[in-house]
């Protein structure tokens, strides 16, 4: 789990870069025209130089096409669904892979089933599905940013304040985006192959080619990654306790007050409806107009990001006083179920996302209690596997039914199904 840091400093390179920017603005809005592309892009390129790539390993063996998960919580929705079937027996959990650093980001998996897995020592790998790896590259400080499978490149951000593009067949890097502060938010990418991601306050869309197109500066930091609608609406909280919208260009949609940090993934539901959670403890729904449909008291933070049931169920994950899993209806927000981890304890501790959604239902996320669970579609517990750390990551599902979870103390945990204990309702 990502403790919020407190004023960023940025270099004198950045802080000349934004005070340029900031001449002339908007009070809480500003697009930059394709002029200033080559202030942002010089300082890159130096910046590779001091971070040059590896040399190219062989390459592997596996061709991607279409990867099953190629984005954070699985789409620009942020709906966290898996087109595969989760463990449906009792599992057992295998360390596959050991970083020197937590594992504070969702692995990306590529067609074959390859995973890409970044790590808090700035540490981004691929590796095959037994483990092995097939290359590894630092990106030069934390990685909390979950890749983006585009093309046959990931793109991905880190707190060394750039945005980079990995060739997924040996780990170089294709072009990188020197940021005004930590990009450590997921990128999205948009329905016309923009790219979006935040960093510090702002939020960057970026051209396939690396090239910056608008950049839109709010007011406080960005935490929460960015959801993309079918019509290229961005959606992104900020800790101005605002919920915003914007347009690619960069033009304000809607602004809503929520009272709040707003530090969780918006998620953008089937029929364009808008939710999203705050740390008042409350997870609001929007109409596509930003007219308001319902607010929740789901009673603590709502941070990650949530998730979309099969049954159209908005999901969230809760930190304490009483962690868990809670469902609510997508029209009125009354709640439909919760699971509770435990009762009581730290409000810093918790679920710090919405579960995993399978092909048929069923739940999958990790807790601060070093565990992972499985839920059936109604909130009945299924099982509950013990892992070595804290589960902050978003959970990942294989081909095979291979569930992956990285935990706080670096590990990669392949953890694979054997006997069907009955559904239980409630806690451990």
């Amino acid at each position: 789990m990502k403790i919020k840091p407190g004023p960023l400093f940025a270099s004198a390179a950045a802080a000349t870069i934004c005070a340029a920017l900031t001449a002339g603005r908007a009070p809480e809005t500003l697009v930059i025209a394709r002029s200033t592309e080559h202030a942002i892009l010089d300082p890159a390129l130096r910046l590779a130089e001091a971070f040059p790539p590896p040399p190219p390993p062989p390459p592997p063996d596996v061709v991607v096409r279409g990867p099953p998960s190629r984005t954070f919580r699985g789409d620009a929705k942020r709906h966290h669904r898996s087109p595969f079937y989760g463990p449906r027996t009792l599992p057992t959990a295998t360390v596959l892979h050991e970083a020197r650093a937590s594992i504070a980001a969702m692995p990306a998996i590529l067609e074959g089933g390859d995973l890409l897995v970044a790590s808090l020592d700035g540490a981004l790998v691929r590796l095959s599905p037994t483990g092995d790896l097939r290359w590894k590259i630092s990106l030069g400080d934390r990685i909390y940013t979950s890749p983006l499978i585009t093309g046959d490149h990931a793109v991905l951000g880190s707190d060394a304040d750039r945005v980079v593009a990995v060739r997924l067949s040996d780990g170089r890097i294709l072009w990188q985006l020197l940021v005004d502060g930590d990009a450590d938010t997921a990128p999205a990418e948009a329905p016309d192959g923009s790219i979006v991601i935040a960093a510090g306050s702002s939020l960057y869309v970026i051209r396939p080619s690396g090239s910056l197109r608008t950049r839109i500066r709010l007011q406080r930091k960005i935490y929460g990654s960015p959801a993309i609608a079918d019509d290229g609406t961005i959606y992104v909280g900020a800790q101005d306790d605002h919920l915003h919208a914007f347009t690619l260009s960069g033009a304000r949609v809607f602004r809503r007050d929520l009272g709040s940090d707003v530090d969780c993934a918006p998620l953008v539901g089937d029929d364009g409806a808008i939710f999203v959670g705050t740390d008042g403890g409350h997870v609001f729904g929007f109409e596509k107009s930003g007219a308001l449909r319902f607010r929740a008291d789901v009673g603590g933070f709502v941070r990650g990001g949530l998730s979309l049931g099969r049954d159209g169920s908005v999901i969230a994950g809760v930190y304490g006083p009483r962690p868990g899993i809670v469902a609510l209806d997508p029209t009125s927000g009354a709640e439909r179920f919760a699971f509770r981890v435990r009762e009581g304890g730290p409000r810093e501790l918790g679920v710090s996302g919405g579960p995993l959604v399978d092909a048929e239902g069923r739940l999958y996320f990790g807790a601060a209690d070093d565990h992972v669970y499985a839920l059936d579609s109604r909130g009945s517990r299924l099982f509950a596997v013990p892992v070595t750390g804290d589960v902050d990551a978003p959970l990942v599902l294989g081909p095979g039914g291979v569930l992956y979870a990285g935990t706080e103390d670096g590990r990669l945990y392949a953890i694979q199904g054997a006997a069907l204990p009955a559904p239980t309702r409630n806690g451990l």
